[in-house]
């Protein structure tokens, strides 16, 4: 892989190359919050930002029971409906 070629924080970056995944879905998905991570702290935004929109991105995952390249605008209308309705969220 041409590293120069990649944008930083990327995945690709956090993967190594011509080695088959065991979980491919799963190693993706926490590679490309690595890559996020990186680029956050990159941009000197604190440890609790960071952490903070991690969880709320895995947390969205999780309702979703979706990875991020199966979500649906629809999937975001529900999360956050179910967040204010049931979780009393704003």
């Amino acid at each position: 892989m041409d590293v120069e070629r990649v944008a930083p924080g990327s995945a690709a970056l956090q993967l190594a190359d011509g080695v088959r995944l065991l979980r491919p879905d799963e190693q993706v998905f926490t590679a490309m919050l690595d890559g996020w991570r990186n680029q956050q702290l990159a941009r000197n935004l604190s440890f609790g930002t960071v952490e903070s929109r991690q969880r709320a991105v895995r947390a969205f995952a999780e309702h979703a029971q979706a990875l991020p390249w199966r979500w649906t605008p629809q999937l975001v209308d529900e999360w956050c409906t179910d967040l204010r309705a049931v979780c009393a969220r704003r």
